[in-house]
């Protein structure tokens, strides 16, 4: 029996390591980053972004992202984004979306490089 679950657990981990994602932590890769509904969200988070600090970023591309469900009806996007003003920047942005009326919340934008 013991044989059988360190089995099954070489098996587990290999599949998340092929993943490139742990199974344990909920986010899956975007894998069309270019997809319009990503490019909608990206571009609502930087232009709330601007409206809650004033700043003039202009959305630039979608660099990368993971999304997960947090319950029935809402998403999370985490995706790290280009940006540019007068410089390039790259920020990681994170919005919950509920699917049921769409509404949209920027819980967080951060620079990172």
């Amino acid at each position: 029996m013991k044989l059988q679950l360190f089995v099954l657990f070489v098996v587990l981990m290999s599949y998340a390591d092929a993943r490139k994602q742990p199974l344990s932590d909920g986010w899956s890769r975007i894998k069309d980053i270019n997809n319009p509904h990503v490019i909608d969200i990206a571009n609502f988070a930087v232009i709330e972004f601007n409206k809650q600090t004033g700043a003039k970023l202009k959305f630039e591309k979608v660099i990368k992202g993971e999304s997960r469900l947090a319950l029935a009806e809402d998403a999370i996007y985490r995706l790290i984004i280009s940006t540019s003003n007068s410089v390039p920047n790259i920020f990681q942005a994170v919005v919950i979306e509920n699917k049921l009326n769409h509404d949209r919340n920027l819980t967080s934008f951060i620079l990172t490089h």
